[in-house]
């Protein structure tokens, strides 16, 4: 007769009713410590938008502190929680541009004229880069590294890992009040004083306004000294007390909840990721190839019949109705968006093609011929903004324009030397254009 595996479950819990118990949320004391903690740090965070004397638009020196002092305690709360998790090297480089970023609310190179980005964007790639430092301080890294699966690593720190743990932070401050203490009782001891302590507070404070009802001097003397402790209970700070709870719940389920992330599953859904991408790869290599050979003799022809138009910055010579404003500004951007057509190209040429670069010479010259076509792009968009900034001085927008630029050539260069050598370049390309990101901000 074949035993029923139900009731043997049921046998060995009665023996042992602590296994049912096993599953049960727990908590470590670390992540009571920083729940509580984030109450108070949220409420900075919210207070510093929407203070007493000014709202989000108003970007004062207490905004720039209050977001200082968050940011601290961020940083000290992730190394808290996970100080013994195996730490990234890359993650001093996140951590080194948010730094940057954050000092440029206070210094600047020029700080009578505009800033290269303006407060909203600074904040944006604040956020930006904590969240990725987070990640990589945690090695929470789909692909063991940042590098092309910076999609879904993307997904998982601003989305999936905050939002799925969303209600983390009310569960360990529930929890705190569970955990078996060493002494018997004292825990429930702590739970009944709090309890009782708030309610007589509450009872207390409704005696009191009964009286105060009841005679006139008394309710002075509550008015004297409500004023002379500063109370201030009002409509703006229990709005900022509610909007700080989502706050606090994402920050902390981003910092805590990586940690209880299992490593190796991400791994595998990076994994799987790559395999998914391998099965795109349908396309006869004789397609991409055709295409490849269209591209590249329409960027020759195109180069051979607008020699003038597009080489003029080098010899100083405008074209015919053209100023140097509209020369370098047209230009520009029609050039860049042709690059990023390009770099999409190679991507579906590199993922989707039957047969591997390496092992097509064809395909393979062909790809490093649209490559370096895209370089000459990038110089030619370059030489018109050189001519701008020479004749009118350099601005915001264009150190902006110029440093796009710059990022879309060396992402040329690493994606040649990725062709060349096989090596991957995606995280350098990621890392050089964050560093210069921040250090433009202090401009």
């Amino acid at each position: 007769m074949e035993e029923n595996p139900s009731q043997n479950q049921a046998v060995v819990l009665q023996e042992n009713p602590d296994l049912e118990r096993t599953h049960a949320f727990s908590s470590s004391s670390r992540e009571r410590v920083c729940a509580f903690v984030m109450y108070a740090a949220a409420y900075l965070y919210v207070y510093s938008y929407f203070s007493i004397d000014g709202l989000f638009y108003e970007w004062g020196w207490k905004w720039r502190i209050l977001l200082t002092v968050f940011a601290l305690v961020f940083v000290l709360m992730t190394e808290y929680l996970h100080w013994t998790t195996k730490r990234l090297p890359e993650s001093w480089i996140w951590l080194g541009c948010a730094a940057v970023v954050l000092l440029s609310l206070f210094v600047r190179v020029h700080p009578d004229q505009e800033p290269v980005w303006n407060e909203g964007q600074t904040v944006l790639f604040l956020h930006i880069f904590a969240v990725w430092w987070a990640i990589s301080r945690t090695d929470r890294l789909a692909g063991g590294e940042s590098g092309s699966l910076l999609p879904l690593d993307a997904l998982n720190g601003f989305v999936l890992v905050p939002f799925g743990n969303f209600f983390l932070r009310i569960r360990c401050v529930f929890s705190a009040f569970r955990q078996k203490p060493k002494r018997e009782g004292s825990g429930r001891t702590a739970a009944a004083v709090l309890i009782a302590a708030l309610a007589g507070l509450a009872l207390l404070i409704l005696s009191a306004r009964q009286l105060a009802g009841a005679d006139g001097a008394f309710q002075g003397l509550l008015d004297r000294l409500r004023f002379g402790l500063n109370l201030r209970i009002d409509g703006d700070v229990v709005g900022r007390v509610l909007l700080s709870l989502p706050v606090g719940a994402y920050v902390f389920g981003l910092s805590a909840g990586l940690g209880r992330q299992d490593r190796e599953r991400v791994l595998e859904r990076g994994t799987l990721a790559k395999q998914t991408l391998a099965r795109l790869r349908q396309v006869p290599s004789a397609v991409w190839l055709a295409v490849l050979g269209v591209f590249s003799a329409m960027y020759l022809v195109f180069f051979f019949l607008q020699a003038r138009y597009l080489f003029g910055a080098f010899t100083r010579t405008l074209p015919d109705g053209f100023t140097v404003a509209e020369y370098a500004r047209q230009g520009f951007f029609e050039l860049c968006r042709v690059m990023a057509i390009n770099f999409v190209l190679f991507w579906l040429v590199t993922k989707t093609g039957t047969t591997d670069k390496r092992t097509d010479r064809t395909l393979n010259i062909m790809s490093i011929l649209l490559l370096a076509e895209s370089m000459i792009f990038a110089v030619i968009a370059l030489s018109k903004l050189g001519l701008y900034i020479s004749c009118f001085g350099f601005t915001p927008k264009r150190l902006e324009s110029s440093w796009l630029a710059c990022v879309l050539l060396c992402g040329c260069v690493c994606a040649l030397v990725t062709h060349l050598t096989h090596r991957k370049s995606f995280r350098i390309w990621m890392i050089i254009g964050a560093a210069t990101l921040a250090v433009l901000s202090l401009y």
